[in-house]
């Protein structure tokens, strides 16, 4: 039962991450003209690494649960399965989220210390 709790927790992180991604990827969008041009590829490589990490946790959900629901997985290697799973789920939401978190503040110091030019 743990395990699934944990399993909720970290495909629920992804979410969030996705969703917050989402909304801040819009205000940057909506503030396009106030924001300097290098601004937009350090949000896309932020924005990239975000679903990187939440494509990669469902495949390794996929993978985790297959191992237990799946009938033509030999039962001596079903524990190597699933642990091998929920490791690159919780991997790839770490590495998700820490390079969101990073980019987050590296944007958000660098475009208080350079702001777009007028003119």
């Amino acid at each position: 039962m743990y395990v699934l709790w944990l399993l909720g927790a970290w495909l629920s992180l992804a979410i969030l991450g996705i969703v917050a991604t989402a909304l801040w990827a819009r205000r940057l969008w909506l503030k396009r003209g106030e924001t300097p041009r290098w601004a937009g590829a350090v949000a896309a490589v932020i924005a990239a690494a975000v679903m990187f990490g939440a494509i990669e946790t469902a495949l390794g959900l996929v993978k985790a649960f297959g191992a237990v629901g799946g009938e033509s997985v030999d039962p001596e290697l079903q524990a190597r399965i699933l642990a091998e799973g929920i490791s690159q789920a919780m991997n790839c939401t770490v590495f998700g989220s820490g390079v969101w978190l990073l980019g987050l503040v590296v944007l958000t110091a660098l475009s208080r210390w350079y702001p777009r030019q007028s003119g």
